[in-house]
């Protein structure tokens, strides 16, 4: 069994830690904002899936285009999508699960099912690979392959509740055979993005305002 290193909410190490990869509490939460009130705003008439499906999908393109600006890129590893640090130094991609962040440190996250791409990315020893200039395209897209399969895997895990997300950046160390991840090399907790008092939740592209019509008497 992995034991896990363990940084707590809000901690100044916490936001150190991410602050050393790129991230920030305030980046994550403004990247994730959009996709939670969609699916917030979702009626009963939708799929069960889709607040699921609007969270991952936005939540992703939102970070793509903030982490873009400083050398992130989207890679594809066996068709998992995942943002990879321009120096190798970590990737990441968006999963659901339970117990995330729970103040019970002995709960630890399980996700929902992942496939062979997480499976072969579990923490354990990792080839270095240089960052990348000036090749070619097609070589450069087997280079960058290459480097995010070498890169740490995290999981950027969210857990939806009726006012938000709970949130951690967790390396995955261990999986059931029917691809739950149970177990984690290292944790960083990430504070509860909160949608109360977001007025976007309530936001109508075709709103111009209040048009009374007022007569006289």
């Amino acid at each position: 069994m992995a034991t896990s290193t363990l940084v707590s909410f809000n901690s100044p190490d916490g936001e150190r830690r991410l602050a050393a990869f790129g991230l920030s509490t305030e980046l994550i939460h403004a990247t994730l904002r959009p996709g939670l009130s969609r699916a917030t705003n979702r009626t009963s008439m939708a799929l069960r899936s889709t607040p699921g499906t609007d969270i991952y999908h936005e939540s992703m393109e939102q970070l793509h285009q903030r982490l873009s600006e400083t050398g992130w890129r989207l890679v594809y590893v066996d068709q998992q999508p995942r943002l990879l640090h321009p120096a190798g130094l970590i990737s990441f991609t968006i999963a659901s699960g339970t117990n995330v962040a729970n103040p019970d440190h002995r709960r630890k996250p399980r996700t929902r099912r992942k496939g062979k791409a997480t499976r072969e990315s579990l923490a354990g020893p990792r080839a270095q690979m240089a960052t990348l200039f000036d090749v070619a395209e097609i070589e450069q897209e087997r280079e960058l392959v290459a480097a995010a399969e070498a890169a740490p895997l995290w999981l950027l895990v969210h857990e939806r509740t009726e006012r938000g997300l709970n949130l951690e950046l967790s390396r995955p160390a261990e999986m059931t055979e029917s691809g739950i991840v149970t177990d984690w090399d290292d944790r960083i907790m990430i504070g509860f993005l909160d949608l109360d008092g977001d007025l976007s939740v309530f936001d109508d592209p075709g709103y111009d305002g209040i048009d009374v019509a007022v007569e006289p008497l």
